[in-house]
Formats: C-alpha cells, structure tokens, sequence
C-alpha cells in the first residue's frame, strides 16, 4: 500500500476487482502481540451496495465512525459537532440542521451569497482571463467559490476570497484539509509527538484550528449581544443558536460550534472538488457539453431569456445538468472513502466475516468503477445513465447504496442540496459564457486528502461562448 500512496484509491479500487467476492478483501497491520489488540489492527475494505447499506442503514448502530476516527480527527472537528455526536445529542443536532439545508430553505443563500459570487467576483476574473488569453486554476477559484459561499450561508461573513485568495481564515482552511489527513497514514506515536511539542505539521495544523475557532467563536458572541427586538439576516449559526432546546434537551454552543465547523469544512471542499472533475469531465466529452449547453439556454428562453443569473425554479429545471452532477459524483465522489469501527461481531451480506473491534473501510470511489454494479460501461461518463428514456427526467437506480457520494442511512450528508446548488449555478454560468479547454501538458490527478481534490489544480484556457445562434444575448 505505502508503494501506492499517490495513487491509494485505484490501488484499492485495483484489490476490490481481484478480491474473490469482487467488492470486498480483509487486510492486517502491524501489531505488538501482549500490547496490542490484533483486531484494532485488522481492516475491512469494501465497496459492495449490499455491504454499504448494512453498514449504513441496517446495521447503522454497530458502526459507528469509532476510536481510529475520534483520535485521528475529534481534536480537529472539535468532538462535539454533527459528525462526531452520538446518542441523543446527535438526533438533536439533525433536527436543528436538517431543516435547514432542505431544497425549500435554500432559496435565499442562491439570491444572498450564490449568484452575487457568480456575477460580482468570479466571473470578471474569468471575463479577464478569456479576453487576454490567460490560463487559470479553475480548482483553486471553486475552493475560493466554495469558501465565500460556505461563509455567507452559515456565518453572514462576507469572505472575497475569490477577490482576495490569501486570506489568512483561507490559507487556515487549505493548512486544515492538507495536514490533517496525514494523520491516516503517519504512525500515531509520530503524529502524537509532533502535535504535543507543536513542530511540524501538527503545529501548523493547531494555530490552522484555532484561527477557524476563533472566527466561530467571534461570531457566537457578537449573535449573544444581539438586540432581541431588532431583526438579523438569519445565517446558519443564528438560526442555530435560536433553536438549541429540542425537546426540552438545550445543546451546550460547543455542539453548536462543532457543527458550523463541520459545515464549513465540508461546504467548502465538498463544492470545490466535485466541481473541478465536473469542468473536467465536461472539457473531455464534447457531446455532454453541447447538450447541457442547449439545455441551458432553452431553460433560460422560456422563463427569461436575456438574464443569465438562474433562480432557484431554473436550476431545478436543468435534468440533464443533475445527471451530469450526478455522473460526475459517481465516478469522483468529494470524499473518496469513509472509516466505521464494528462494535460487535457481523457478518456482511456478501459473507465477509467483521470482527468486534476492527475497522472498516467503505471506498465510494471503487464502487463507481465496479462492472458488477455498473455494467461493462462503469468507466465511460455516460450521464444519460441516470435519465428517463424520453430523457425529461432522473430515474433513480434500484439500489440506493449504488450511489453513496453523499453518505447514506441515517448519518446521509446534510450539505447535500447545498452542494447541488451551487454547483449547478456555477457550472450553468460558466458553461453559458465560456469554452473551456486543457492547458497544454497540464496533468490531472488526485492528491491525498480527505477529499479527491486534484493535486496540481485545474489549469485551463477560456474563449468566449459564441450565442448569437440561440437568440440569447452573449
């Protein structure tokens, strides 16, 4: 494995295809017998639909996200947000949460924060780059992208990161992401002594942290000495912190400041990394392209016409763009691969043997890259897999568990129309204006994260999209 760390997820993806059940082998590391439990070091792997859903809704309540991730990752998340809770205090942070990333709830982040991003910061920059012949980072403007949204939406903090890229809450976010998923792969006893004598990487990750905690922080208290009488923009954490007593269980600020932490680090790379392999996809498949192009614009004429900032009804009219998005996920899920420890012995619904104790590893990157779950076609980015014969409209695949970009069962992504959202106002804006096209000799690929971010960016040239032929004003 350590000879294939650049490339972990098609390595793995690699044993799941050879492994005798195609979708699931076992593996053990290294342990010191009389010092060491054998089952803390015995994983699981796998990638199969039947697997992921008892382990993500059937046998939800024996695999939990367990000690390898509360150690790992509980002092960067804070241990207490929505990702971390467990028992009673986890159903009463979804029940304040939930309900407010729905589709009806999302209306007014497209019109506050989404659309003036598009229209205010990222599109001169990109209006610049196609005039002077300018190649740009797509990849790190969608960081940026996602950044100013995730801020707006939950903290009412106008970032501009699009505008000003190395702004320190910025740079902590990037430090965030790119040294705390070292952690899986450095011994503990390393990691562990770096982060008490704050050296290295785990002491840049810390000040990373506290600059992140101390913004949340600021903004809890300025919300605490708010006039009750007058009347506020409702942000995430407002809206929060009005709702912290769930059926007479008052959630202690620190589970409400976990949780915005949790969305602000997922809102952000979630967007920008799925939205980077989406551009990409689309620069490699030409005929996608054209399609969704034409279903933008005939969208665009029988509501408006001449404006290009969709509203929330258009967005929701764009069914081929959604199997685009959706396409795109299966093939580059934003996070590649999710951890759960087995409470109790099991035995998965393909036979495989869990031992109590031990972890499992679910790689939702594999399981778009499988023939037996996708056909002889897995590989080809075929968005019309996902529509309708008359292609007015998406079909659901049969089994759910297909399909776990988003998690699944009861812990299923939050941020999940969010993120839907604003990558179809994104990628409508800018497929509408611009051509998009590979710099020449720039090479994609993945780098170790917690997300499949690309490891060198999205370098790309833009030429101005020619409209005269629609009837719709360029």
């Amino acid at each position: 494995m350590l000879l294939n760390i650049r490339r972990i997820h098609e390595w793995t993806t690699d044993q799941l295809l050879a492994s005798p059940t195609l979708g699931t082998y076992q593996t053990c590391g290294v342990y010191i017998p009389f010092l060491q439990n054998w089952r803390r070091s015995f994983c699981t792997v796998t990638c199969h639909p039947k697997n992921l859903e008892h382990i993500l809704n059937t046998k939800f309540h024996n695999y939990p996200k367990g000690p390898t991730w509360q150690n790992t990752f509980g002092d960067v998340l804070g241990n207490q947000g929505i990702s971390c809770a467990k028992g009673e205090e986890w159903i009463s942070l979804r029940k304040i949460v939930v309900p407010e990333l729905t589709k009806s709830k999302l209306g007014p982040s497209l019109h506050c924060w989404v659309n003036p991003s598009i229209k205010n910061d990222l599109l001169p920059i990109l209006d610049k780059a196609s005039k002077h012949n300018i190649s740009i980072d797509l990849q790190k403007l969608m960081i940026c992208f996602g950044t100013d949204n995730i801020f707006g939406i939950a903290l009412g903090k106008k970032m501009k990161t699009l505008l000003n890229p190395e702004d320190p809450i910025a740079l902590a976010m990037d430090t965030i992401f790119k040294f705390a998923f070292r952690r899986f792969f450095y011994p503990n006893i390393l990691w562990k002594f770096m982060k008490f004598f704050c050296i290295g990487s785990e002491g840049s990750l810390k000040k990373s942290i506290q600059i992140l905690n101390n913004t949340i922080t600021e903004a809890q208290e300025e919300r605490n000495n708010r006039n009750k009488d007058e009347t506020f923009d409702d942000d995430l954490l407002w809206t929060f912190m009005k709702k912290v007593q769930v059926n007479g269980h008052i959630l202690p600020s620190s589970a409400i400041m976990g949780t915005v932490l949790d969305i602000l680090l997922a809102g952000r790379d979630s967007v920008a990394t799925s939205a980077s392999w989406f551009f990409w996809l689309v620069m490699n498949n030409p005929r996608v392209e054209e399609k969704i192009v034409h279903e933008i614009i005939t969208v665009l004429k029988k509501t408006r016409g001449k404006d290009k900032d969709t509203r929330m009804d258009e967005i929701n009219s764009l069914v081929y763009l959604h199997a685009m998005l959706l396409e795109t996920l299966r093939l580059y899920p934003a996070v590649p691969k999710i951890v759960r420890y087995a409470i109790c012995d099991d035995i998965l619904p393909d036979g495989t043997y869990v031992p109590a104790g031990s972890d499992i590893i679910l790689s939702l990157y594999s399981v778009g890259r499988m023939k037996s779950v996708w056909g002889e076609d897995c590989i080809e980015f075929k968005p019309e897999r996902w529509l309708s014969t008359d292609e007015k409209r998406i079909e659901r695949h049969e089994d759910g568990y297909k399909f776990v970009a988003f998690n699944g069962g009861s812990r299923i992504c939050i941020a999940k129309y969010l993120t839907y959202l604003e990558m179809k106002s994104v990628a409508s804006a800018i497929l509408l204006r611009y051509e998009l096209s590979h710099v020449p000799g720039h090479q994609v690929t993945s780098k170790l994260s917690f997300t499949i971010a690309m490891n060198n960016g999205l370098k790309v040239n833009l030429k101005r999209r020619d409209l005269n032929d629609f009837d719709v004003i360029n």
